[in-house]
């Protein structure tokens, strides 16, 4: 009785913990997305400097929470087609986890939320809000209800991503002879 009740608490964990994977396991699967799935992705941990996160701060209008920050390189054919960023923004409560692909030309390849945990606005995550990201650079402004459109409901969420994703491009072209 006792094996049987064990046994049925293995599947029991197993069956809850299938299907749930790691930020790290969907910021690949979203690089393999972006990149083609025969893409080689390695990541490193890449420290900004003081001067670094205030030059970011600076031109974004936003700050990196942490000091240093996880660069994937996606390689094909043992060439660099392109790099991903994971950050979080805060929402209106809870925060944002989303993946930016930037592409050689420092473009943005695509965006991806990750993991997103507010109650309203997680329309952020569909096709249609995402595509206005592609082959958008530094260069341009990405106002949110301007060059971003606004989602009636997910206002925050779409400032949020918006603003964190114009912080990864101008991150992108700070670090990027360093990469």
């Amino acid at each position: 009785m006792k094996s049987l009740l064990c046994f049925l608490c293995f599947i029991a964990f197993a069956a809850s913990s299938r299907g749930q994977s790691t930020i790290e396991d969907k910021a690949k699967a979203g690089l393999h997305k972006m990149f083609g799935d025969s893409a080689a992705i390695s990541s490193s941990w890449r420290r900004l400097s003081g001067s670094e996160i205030d030059s970011i701060a600076q031109l974004s209008h936003s700050r990196w929470q942490r000091d240093s920050l996880q660069v994937y390189v996606c390689s094909a054919h043992q060439k660099t087609v392109g790099y991903g960023f994971v950050d979080d923004v805060k929402g209106k409560v809870q925060f944002i986890t989303y993946l930016t692909g930037i592409n050689t030309d420092g473009k943005v390849q695509d965006v991806d939320i990750l993991a997103y945990r507010e109650s309203y606005g997680g329309e952020v995550a569909y096709e249609s809000f995402r595509r206005q990201f592609r082959d958008k650079s530094s260069a341009d402004k990405l106002i949110p209800g301007k060059d971003i459109k606004n989602i009636s409901g997910a206002t925050i969420s779409v400032r949020a991503i918006t603003t964190g994703v114009r912080k990864i491009l101008l991150t992108y072209d700070l670090l990027k002879g360093t990469l």
